[in-house]
């Protein structure tokens, strides 16, 4: 082509989520574009990761200073003679929506169960998305479980819609599947934010079931939660470290046995495809979303009830309960979903279509 397409990217912040961590990874792997970023504000932690990028941060945190957001991002969208505007997240969806409204195509991602995080609760957040969401819009979920919770409450454009799972950093991908012996101690790891949503005391609960000689835990991530689960461990004298935030995760991940996520609800996990793409079994949530994350290639257990949970892994460590089989399945099918490959050519091929269209 003889003019490089311009996308203009809007993203409330550059921090180190999940939709942030993926917005880089999707710049960094389609160099054939030129990229602006814009941000309603700080932090703007992933900026060094960008190659080639422009960035612009416009300072806006409030509703009214959003509102100012949408004539500052008009003029930007002129200035950069944006071809496309891709947006992320629900505040930069409805700034970068009212900006580009009927100029250009525009695109906004679905990273989470919107409906159920949002909607469900703020009757003024589902009205402000019915008024603002065209059925010229282009959607890409992250799941189908995202898609059919925002299709409860907004009625969409199928033949503007797809599913792309969102990509994990090559370096989890390992060479091998890491085989579970049975018999011995078992080193389980869990990874996510320390709040309640993700369902942490249902773990707790069920290792209090568990010979704390025979299982330890080990949470990476942190978060408001954090305080009371620390107190439960002590009180409780629970086999559990909190271990905050690393940036050796990959490499530390491969150390474990087994893979524990119980979250409620979600979007959609990319510390499950982290967890599987380094050879780990895994037992999750039996909530669709996560059957759908991990192909049916896991053992699920059963939020109502944590003896579930307690008895399913004190079976796998005396080898009664086989997750090989599962686990070396999940190994192979998460490089067909997860991979940035993949994920980038789905993405690509979706983006001209938008632009052609």
């Amino acid at each position: 082509m003889d003019k490089k397409i311009t996308i203009l990217h809007v993203i409330e912040t550059l921090g180190l989520g999940g939709a942030e961590k993926s917005l880089v990874q999707t710049v960094n792997g389609m160099p054939g574009y030129r990229h602006v970023i814009v941000i309603l504000q700080l932090p703007d932690t992933l900026k060094s990761q960008l190659k080639d990028a422009k960035l612009i941060n416009l300072n806006c945190s409030s509703f009214f200073h959003r509102m100012k957001a949408v004539l500052k991002l008009i003029k930007i969208i002129k200035q950069e003679k944006a071809d496309l505007v891709h947006a992320q997240l629900f505040h930069s969806t409805f700034v970068g929506r009212l900006a580009s409204k009927g100029s250009m195509p525009f695109v906004f991602t679905l990273q989470s169960m919107l409906g159920e995080d949002l909607f469900k609760k703020d009757i003024f957040a589902r009205i402000l998305e019915k008024l603002t969401y065209s059925t010229n819009n282009y959607l890409i979920a992250v799941s189908n479980e995202a898609l059919n919770d925002y299709k409860k409450y907004i009625k969409i454009n199928p033949q503007r819609t797809t599913v792309i799972y969102n990509s994990i950093e090559e370096i989890f991908f390992a060479e091998r599947y890491k085989l579970f012996i049975p018999g011995k101690k078992v080193r389980m790891i869990a990874v996510g934010n320390l709040k309640p949503l993700k369902n942490y005391d249902y773990i707790l609960d069920a290792l209090k079931e568990m010979p704390a000689e025979k299982f330890e835990l080990d949470i990476y991530g942190d978060g408001t939660h954090r305080n009371f689960l620390q107190k439960r461990i002590d009180n409780e004298k629970l086999p559990v470290t909190l271990k905050g935030n690393v940036s050796d995760l990959h490499e530390r991940v491969r150390g474990y046995d087994i893979y524990l996520h119980c979250s409620k609800y979600e979007g959609s996990s990319l510390a499950v495809f982290e967890a599987m793409a380094c050879g780990l079994p895994l037992m999750v949530s039996d909530i669709p979303v996560l059957i759908e994350n991990t192909g049916n290639f896991a053992i699920y257990t059963d939020l109502s009830n944590a003896s579930d949970l307690a008895e399913k892994l004190i079976r796998i460590q005396r080898g009664e309960l086989e997750v090989n089989e599962l686990g070396e399945k999940g190994f192979q099918w998460v490089r067909t979903v997860a991979h940035p490959e993949v994920v980038l050519k789905q993405k690509l091929s979706f983006i001209k279509k938008c632009y052609n269209n």
